[in-house]
């Protein structure tokens, strides 16, 4: 699934489009919503948990309309104060980007419905795209330093019903520590070397290719051509517009 990174300066650009007052009233809560899916980096829960999808289920899944099932209380956001309308806002947008990810890239390429699902590769393939789709993302820096600067500004979130107060609290520090994270490879091995190991990569091999970044990247981009990409980036960035636009409007 897409990094924070691209999770960042999406839901940015999805702001932008909109203007609606409900996200300027707290644009900082607005972005930590859509990196705080997650949020179970520090809490060590399912990730189920706060992305309402099942990854082993292949059928088609809704995880918004999971969520406000789950969670009528944050489905209308005229019963929300602003804090609060803006993170859910934010937070649909990483649902709908992860779960458009899942469907139009992840599972026909690299997971269950892709001719190289049992290589074990395939997972070394698709975590190298995230990778290089972020560290693309991450190169419009006026825009992630905007970012960062509304996190840090941003408002106390509370009363989410899956995640406690004192998470959201340091996840704010965390989202703002993503956002000013340089557009390289510095963070490619710690990424990577994890995802190598479990490929059954020996050291001197996970360590020859992380000094080599760009071959990985070369030949995950031989699976999904850069057109593809784009037209991926065009569908999510409409779907989370229009799921955002819904929910506010």
């Amino acid at each position: 699934m897409p990094s924070l990174g691209s999770h960042l300066l999406r839901a940015y650009r999805v702001a932008e489009r909109l203007g609606l007052p409900e996200i300027e009233a707290d644009r900082g809560a607005f972005l930590l919503g859509a990196t705080a899916p997650d949020i179970r980096v520090i809490t060590r829960r399912d990730r189920e948990d706060t992305h309402f999808f099942r990854l082993d289920d292949l059928a088609d899944q809704d995880s918004v309309a999971r969520m406000f099932r789950e969670n009528p209380s944050l489905a209308m956001p005229s019963g929300l104060d602003a804090a609060t309308t803006a993170f859910i806002a934010g937070y649909l947008t990483h649902l709908v980007l992860d779960e458009t990810f899942i469907r139009e890239i992840y599972r026909p390429n690299f997971g269950a419905f892709s001719p190289i699902d049992e290589d074990p590769k395939s997972n070394v393939l698709d975590r190298a795209l995230q990778y290089e789709l972020d560290r693309r993302d991450r190169e419009a820096s006026d825009a992630m330093e905007r970012i960062r600067e509304s996190l840090v500004q941003s408002g106390p979130v509370r009363d989410i019903p899956f995640i406690e107060d004192e998470y959201l609290v340091e996840w704010v520090t965390v989202s703002a520590d993503v956002a000013a994270q340089p557009a390289d490879y510095s963070r490619f091995r710690r990424m990577m070397s994890r995802h190598l190991a479990m490929a059954g990569y020996d050291e001197s091999t996970i360590d020859d290719a992380c000094e080599r970044p760009g071959e990985l990247v070369e030949e995950a981009f031989g699976i999904v051509s850069e057109e593809r990409i784009q037209r991926f980036w065009r569908e999510a960035d409409e779907a989370m517009t229009e799921r955002v636009r819904e929910y506010l409007r």
